[in-house]
């Protein structure tokens, strides 16, 4: 009961960092006046794994009430699924931004993943903060991954199965 109740949570604080990772790259989106390139590429990745998270853990909140939708290899499905896809975006809006100082953009590149708004300190912030809450993201998605694991391993989604105590014979 102890699990299920820090799973609850660690979905409910997923919806949060989704909440907040979807209104800062749909921002990001809709800052730009219709560039293209493969900086954008990676803000719309971030943002499909937005709605990839939307779906993952509003089915695992959800899931964890309802148990007539409750099917361990669905979610443990989502969660690895988000685990993946969050790393990968996380990684990937890591590598576009590099490290830099977001109030001293000079030396970038003409097709800098936040250039291309009318304020690009304030779009670069958008994305730093957006990269954070993707890590964190990260992070609840494989916890909450773990339990959905074992949820699956207990519900007799093993390969590898003993016979029960009972069939053991003295």
């Amino acid at each position: 009961m102890e699990f299920n109740f820090i799973n609850n949570v660690l979905r409910i604080v997923q919806l949060l960092w989704t909440l907040l990772i979807t209104a800062l790259i749909g921002n990001a989106i809709a800052s730009y006046g219709g560039a293209a390139g493969s900086a954008k590429s990676a803000i719309n990745f971030a943002m499909f794994v937005a709605v990839l998270s939307w779906i993952a853990s509003l089915y695992g909140l959800i899931s964890s009430f309802v148990t007539a939708i409750a099917f361990p290899i669905v979610l443990l499905a989502l969660d690895a699924l988000a685990v993946l896809f969050t790393f990968i975006a996380a990684v990937v809006l890591a590598a576009k931004l590099t490290a830099v100082n977001c109030a001293d953009l000079s030396g970038r590149a003409s097709d800098y993943i936040a250039f291309g708004s009318p304020n690009d300190t304030k779009q670069c912030r958008q994305l730093q903060a957006s990269d954070v809450f993707l890590w964190f993201l990260f992070a609840c998605f494989a916890a909450t991954m773990f339990f959905a694991f074992k949820a699956f391993r207990g519900s007799g989604g093993s390969v590898r199965r003993g016979p029960n105590m009972s069939q053991i014979g003295v």
